[in-house]
């Protein structure tokens, strides 16, 4: 049996080669009917017509997706893909149903392709109308700066978003917001964010469906350091005769906290309130509310709990005390007097009354053995002489150090004698 299979074999092999090509040829001449089976998309014709009117069209369920069957020659096949597949639905044919007819044909001609047929004949989509929405792009701040520093002013490149979409989506949309993240933050934050489409529960709305004029903004948030200051006052007029400003406050805060970019805070070591307080014909106390943010040097703001910007102050007005004390002529000096003259003054065994006003604390601080009254001698011949002096009587005021909020109510005039040497 072996031998009868090995028999001749190089013409048995010769044989099956030439029955085989012997098909093949018969094959390529016949060129036989064939089929195959291809995925395509279905193009939408006449969108305008429905966009046009104002309305939004949807496809359903990827039904604008078909398989496409396609039977022709086999020779057909050998540069055919199916970009030699064309499918439509025209719009302007859509059915009640929502319906688009699907149309399929090939861009290869001939009589050698026999047919062409999609799994599907139409595509299904919803059709609503369009709506457009202006929306302000707020920012939502994530954590807190680094402690010491707090959040100054927010701004974006864009303050609002224009979206259009189906009405169903876009009716939705509550907010539009960026999220900006400053945890430990010490310096500015600048960021390119991507804006966020929310309902009235707070939940993402997805955007897929809908066209937004922006699609991310250019975020910017200032950090400052934080510092704790005085207030400083100052009063304007006069208080009422008899009465005088203690120099003395009554402020609901002490301090304020202040906050600025670190290169201007620096500079800041208290708030000055001036001329804030007419205490013009006041016996008493005089309050008002300061609206502090006034008096805020450029590039501070208020921190803390005092963001409205109200403080509370009391100039204190108190009733003035008179005093009167007794020291003896020698008390008084003269000093500064002209070279090539002598000064004296007349009456030295006397004694002189002094007459002293203002705080009664201050006032009962000052003792006759405390006054020390002194005469520029120089400086008051200059004040009403001019540069040349003249023998003869004067009448100077003595000058007294007296301690702060109180005065003279009376000067001291003293008859002085100027003489040359």
């Amino acid at each position: 049996m072996k031998k009868k299979l090995t028999h001749n074999l190089g013409l048995k092999i010769a044989s099956i080669l030439i029955a085989i090509c012997l098909w093949l040829v018969a094959v390529n001449i016949n060129d036989p009917i064939s089929q195959r089976v291809y995925t395509v998309s279905v193009q939408l014709l006449n969108m305008s017509t429905l966009t046009n009117a104002g309305k939004y069209v949807e496809v359903l369920d990827n039904t604008d997706s078909v398989r496409v069957t396609v039977r022709a020659s086999r020779s057909v096949f050998s540069d055919f893909s199916e970009k030699n597949i064309v499918a439509t639905a025209d719009v302007s044919k859509l059915t009640e149903e929502n319906l688009l007819p699907i149309e399929v044909s090939s861009s290869k001609t001939g009589s050698k392709i026999e047919s062409i047929k999609a799994d599907k004949e139409f595509v299904e989509v919803s059709v609503e109308d369009m709506m457009k929405l202006q929306k302000r792009i707020s920012v939502e701040v994530m954590n807190e700066p680094a402690e010491g520093y707090l959040l100054g002013a927010i701004s974006t490149d864009q303050n609002a978003v224009i979206i259009s979409g189906p009405e169903s989506v876009v009716s939705q949309i509550a907010k539009t917001q960026v999220e900006i993240n400053v945890d430990g933050a010490t310096s500015d934050v600048n960021i390119t964010l991507p804006v966020h489409l929310y309902d009235v529960n707070g939940h993402e709305i997805d955007d897929s469906r809908l066209t937004t004029s922006v699609k991310e903004v250019f975020t910017t948030a200032a950090v400052l350091q934080r510092k704790e200051v005085p207030i400083e006052y100052s009063v304007t007029g006069e208080p009422a005769e008899g009465y005088i400003f203690a120099g003395e406050f009554i402020k609901t805060p002490q301090t304020i906290a202040i906050a600025a970019k670190p290169s201007v805070l620096k500079n800041v070591n208290s708030i000055v309130v001036e001329d804030a307080i007419d205490i013009e014909g006041a016996s008493e106390d005089v309050a008002m509310a300061v609206e502090l943010r006034r008096y805020l040097p450029d590039g501070v703001i208020l921190a803390d709990g005092y963001a409205s910007g109200n403080v509370n102050v009391s100039a204190v007005i108190e009733e003035e005390k008179i005093r009167i004390l007794e020291i003896p002529f020698e008390q008084i000096t003269l000093s500064n007097v002209p070279d090539g003259y002598r000064a004296r003054l007349k009456g030295l065994d006397d004694t002189v009354i002094i007459k002293l006003v203002g705080l009664p604390a201050q006032v009962d601080m000052v003792t006759s053995e405390s006054l020390q009254g002194n005469i520029d001698v120089t400086g008051y011949l200059l004040a009403g002489e001019g540069e040349n002096f003249n023998e003869g009587s004067y009448y100077p005021s003595a000058f007294f150090a007296l301690p702060e909020y109180v005065r003279l109510k009376e000067n001291v005039t003293v008859h002085m004698i100027l003489e040359e040497q």
